[in-house]
């Protein structure tokens, strides 16, 4: 005997579907009442076609009036009404904007906690976090890390040096056909950076790692053709840090590289930048050699920190070696890398805002 069939009853699938037709059929009957508009007839004659009352009829009148066919398509079902009103909305944008801290928090971090906090006490709603998310990303806002900027940083000073200083140093290169190189300074340590990586839901991976504090420091130079032609890379490792000599050796050791191709070298103010062995050094150095200082606390116009932020955020990115040395060849390689990726090198330069 074969075994009865099993009809599944109805579920929110089933009413879901039926809603959806109710509303289908209503826009189908308004955009069949906007035809008879169309057709000269009056509001009594369409609510009696129809069976609907004459204020109904009133209503698509207006909409097909305003907004032809597309005024009378259905908008769906509406939902609950907000507990906060688009006025209050706008102040609460005009508050989060002045910052936390004006607000009376600690920090400069905006959590949906603290925004949460600050809906109740503008209008009483209580909101609970996860829905502040949603508030924030209606109103165009997303969670972001924020970049820094010293206190001491002059906008002003920047900006007159991309707006003059940087052209002057551009014609003169072009004049001398002499490479444009950015130089600065970086450390590596056994200690990771550390990454956000993909994991099962639940389960936090852990970066097991040496406490030892093994370092490195990196000396590197990004240079370009005057005409943006081409771009490369040149670094080098030293145990401990970088002092006026060995700058003066790392210089010595580019312009052996270049095979007596004229530089103009761009850095900060680093004091070994400034130190007496690199000025007296550069004095002797003039027939191929002209040194350019970038403004201060602006390491957004240097393109090799970003080539130091991509190797640290890609390639050394949680990484756990056993020792310094390891580290090394891993940077080592991930630098040589980079040179060959030209099309990098240069977009640096562009998102720099400074062009050849």
């Amino acid at each position: 005997m074969p075994k009865p069939l099993v009809v599944p009853s109805p579920t929110k699938t089933l009413r879901r579907t039926t809603r959806s037709t109710y509303h289908e059929a209503c826009e189908r009957r308004r955009l069949e009442a906007g035809g008879l508009f169309a057709l000269g007839w009056s509001t009594t004659d369409v609510a009696e076609h129809f069976g609907v009352t004459h204020q109904s009829v009133s209503r698509w009148r207006r909409a097909w009036t305003d907004g032809g066919d597309g005024g009378l398509m259905s908008t769906g079902p509406p939902g609950p009404k907000p507990q906060v009103s688009p006025e209050q909305l706008v102040a609460l944008v005009e508050i989060l904007l002045r910052g936390p801290r004006a607000y009376g928090f600690a920090s400069d971090m905006w959590t949906c906690t603290r925004v949460g906090q600050v809906i109740e006490d503008q209008s009483g709603a209580a909101y609970h976090p996860d829905h502040v998310w949603k508030i924030l990303s209606q109103l165009g806002w997303s969670k972001q890390r924020p970049g820094k900027k010293a206190v001491e940083r002059d906008e002003e000073a920047i900006a007159r040096w991309v707006e003059k200083e940087w052209p002057r140093i551009l014609r003169n290169a072009r004049r001398r056909n002499a490479f444009i190189c950015f130089q600065d300074e970086t450390g590596i340590s056994l200690k990771p950076s550390v990454r956000a990586t993909w994991s099962p839901k639940g389960q936090t991976p852990t970066l097991t790692h040496r406490c030892s504090w093994g370092r490195l420091s990196l000396s590197g130079v990004i240079g370009y053709e005057p005409n943006g032609s081409d771009a490369w890379v040149v670094f080098q490792t030293l145990e401990g840090s970088y002092n006026g000599d060995a700058l003066v050796e790392f210089l010595e050791q580019l312009k052996g590289h270049l095979d007596g191709r004229k530089v103009t070298l761009v850095w900060d103010n680093l004091p070994a930048h400034r130190s007496r062995v690199v000025k007296n050094w550069a004095t002797s150095q003039r027939d191929w050699l002209v040194i350019e200082r970038l403004p201060g606390y602006a390491p957004d116009l240097n393109p090799i920190e970003m080539l130091w932020g991509w190797m640290k955020g890609q390639e050394l990115a949680n990484l756990c070696a056993p020792s310094i040395v390891e580290v090394e060849k891993v940077a080592d390689a991930s630098l040589c890398r980079a040179a060959a990726k030209t099309t990098m090198l240069t977009s640096f330069l562009h998102h720099c805002g400074l062009g050849l």
